[in-house]
């Protein structure tokens, strides 16, 4: 009967002894399981993002700030070139609409003619983040950009020290965008502090085009012979304003200033007489920064409504080595 006993309770203690290591196994294997469970959800979100050009150094820049930080990360980021036109970028947010996105990053042409797909990202449920151009209409979960009024008022300041204090200027602005439309205003507020500073024109180029704003640099030289300065609300005008000082017939004794801090502008700045400043963006790190807020609305975290990039002042004892 004891050795009967014995037996019994020998295949008890194998049983238990297996039943704990069946149970000891998912254990160990759990973690790893939920980390690639965790991996995997991360690599399955998608952000469409939407440039309204990317024949431009400064977009390209902010291009690869959100394909490193996509890649960093672990998300897939979609992106299209609007190629400077509204249509074109209004079907690109409706095809990410169709493909069913996480977020839109979305870097209008318009800030007014992109509120229709705005509004059709809303109703879909898809959040709307803008770069550099804020919307005028619809629900954006969040604006990163450089402050663009500050960066206006910045530009117009440093032409103001650059000239004295007095001369007559021309604002050169481009087409219908919130961020030129806010440089501007923040030109004509610095300089309202000089009245000796008149603002003469103010002159818009057709579009965001380096051709473009050689052709409205030609026509302000045109018309203002005796002109002291011209604050342009990118680099494209500033650098137009030296080309059309080289092509023009008599000499100028002009400046300008733009915003962003291209390359170009900074050589401008360096090597040349007519590029006198540029109030430098970081285009690169409002790429990083739209795909790190919109991870952090997929993940139902709490986004600031307005991020600043913070600006600098290339000037010639500043701009050498800088880069985006």
């Amino acid at each position: 009967m004891k050795k009967i006993l014995a037996i019994v309770m020998s295949l008890v203690l194998v049983l238990l002894l297996g039943a704990c290591s069946t149970e000891g196994n998912p254990s160990s294997s759990s973690n790893p399981s939920s980390d690639n469970s965790s991996n995997q959800a991360e690599k399955e979100i998608t952000i469409g993002v939407t440039f309204m050009t990317l024949n431009s150094p400064f977009f390209e820049a902010m291009q690869r700030g959100v394909q490193e930080e996509a890649d960093k990360s672990g998300v897939k980021a979609v992106i299209s070139d609007a190629q400077l036109n509204s249509a074109q970028q209004i079907s690109s947010v409706e095809n990410l609409i169709a493909q069913k996105v996480d977020v839109i990053l979305l870097n209008a042409v318009d800030s007014k003619a992109i509120v229709p797909a705005v509004e059709a990202a809303n109703e879909a449920g898809i959040p709307v983040i803008c770069l550099d151009v804020m919307a005028e209409g619809g629900e954006v979960a969040a604006f990163i950009a450089s402050n663009n009024v500050a960066a206006g008022e910045m530009g117009g300041e440093f032409i103001a020290e650059q000239l004295g204090g007095k001369g007559d200027v021309v604002i050169l602005d481009g087409p219908p965008i919130s961020s030129f439309q806010d440089r501007a205003q923040g030109f004509e507020n610095a300089l309202k502090n000089y009245p000796d500073i008149n603002i003469v024109q103010h002159i818009n180029a057709v579009e965001n085009s380096m051709t473009a704003f050689v052709t409205a640099a030609d026509n302000i030289l045109s018309a203002h012979p005796d002109l002291s300065a011209v604050l342009a609300v990118n680099d494209y005008g500033s650098i137009a304003v030296e080309s059309a000082v080289k092509s023009a017939a008599k000499d100028f004794d002009v400046i300008s200033v733009g915003v962003d801090g291209m390359e170009d502008a900074v050589n401008a700045i360096v090597n040349g007489d007519v590029v006198a400043g540029s109030v430098a963006q970081q285009p690169a790190e409002m790429g990083r920064i739209g795909i790190q807020t919109a991870i952090k609305l997929v993940n139902g975290e709490t986004v600031e409504e307005t991020i600043d990039v913070p600006l600098k002042m290339l000037t010639k004892e500043t701009a050498e080595g800088f880069s985006w």
